[in-house]
């Protein structure tokens, strides 16, 4: 089995048109528990665009720093799309000078939280941009570290379509 990488080039080019466009990004952080923050930090423009990240892997996180509310959590499981945007929504209202807003929940391995019947490798990542909100839901194979590695390159690249997408829309006008 070939090992999982980070897919520096495609990091590098998100990098670079955040940089160009100076764009601040910051991310809410589950399942990836500030792993995403740390390969943003190994990109060479990274303090021209990185805001930083807030890992909110247990429940009490989610709640006293994203407002996210116990009954959605209850409801619906910590790994689901509706925790992952109301991550997002506590984000922008923590943090609202921000251009683009990621938030990441999933399971990386089995929860021991008897409500949640989703399988291992189940991700869900929301991404703000330009006024929409764009969600993922992915499924990845592998132990923990490659659905996480998984994760992080299945990001950059929806992240840069998005910013090329919103480019050519504007160019348009």
């Amino acid at each position: 089995m070939r090992r999982k990488r980070i897919y520096k080039k495609t990091l590098f080019r998100v990098g670079s048109l955040l940089a160009q466009r100076n764009l601040k990004l910051v991310c809410a952080e589950s399942m990836t528990a500030g792993f995403l923050s740390s390969t943003f930090a190994l990109e060479v423009n990274s303090g021209n665009y990185y805001l930083g990240s807030i890992a909110c892997y247990d429940d009490f996180m989610k709640q006293n720093l994203l407002d996210v509310s116990p009954s959605l959590l209850s409801t619906h499981t910590a790994e689901s799309e509706e925790v992952t945007l109301a991550m997002l929504q506590g984000l922008q209202s923590l943090i609202p000078h921000a251009d683009v807003y990621i938030s990441i929940t999933g399971l990386a391995f089995e929860s021991p939280n008897p409500n949640q019947w989703r399988p291992i490798g189940r991700v869900y990542y929301a991404i703000y941009y330009k006024n929409n909100t764009h969600l993922f839901e992915k499924q990845f194979n592998g132990n923990a570290g490659q659905i996480i590695i998984a994760t992080c390159n299945s990001i950059f690249y929806d992240l840069y379509r998005l910013l090329n997408t919103a480019e050519k829309i504007e160019q348009t006008f």
